[in-house]
């Protein structure tokens, strides 16, 4: 059985031009939307064949290593990475504030049932 889930990143336009990149690299479906602030964009992370255990996993752990991967070159820049992580049923979870723990924890909690 197929599951599919989507994951929205909010977050500023010019730091979506770091993290897209990383995304698409990593296999991840994405679907830019832009907000009504101009400057701020939202990435939908669409992750298919959630219903194979092993594989959601997967997906989900290697979702946390190219945010995480991103919110470090941020910090290299001497930036610190702006946005959130938002699904439906859940708080959102600022990238500003989190730690690379926190990112994994918060893609692993359960999500949501339809």
């Amino acid at each position: 059985m197929t599951h599919e889930q989507s994951i929205a990143i909010d977050i500023p336009a010019d730091e979506a031009d770091a993290l897209l990149p990383l995304l698409q690299q990593g296999g991840f479906t994405t679907q830019p939307i832009q907000q009504r602030d101009l400057d701020w964009q939202t990435i939908v992370v669409v992750i298919t064949d959630l219903g194979k255990i092993a594989g959601g996993l997967t997906a989900l752990i290697t979702l946390a290593e190219k945010i995480n991967a991103y919110r470090e070159s941020m910090h290299r820049q001497g930036k610190t990475p702006r946005g959130a992580l938002r699904r439906p049923g859940q708080p959102p979870l600022d990238l500003s504030l989190a730690t690379d723990q926190e990112v994994l924890e918060w893609l692993l909690k359960t999500p949501p049932q339809p």
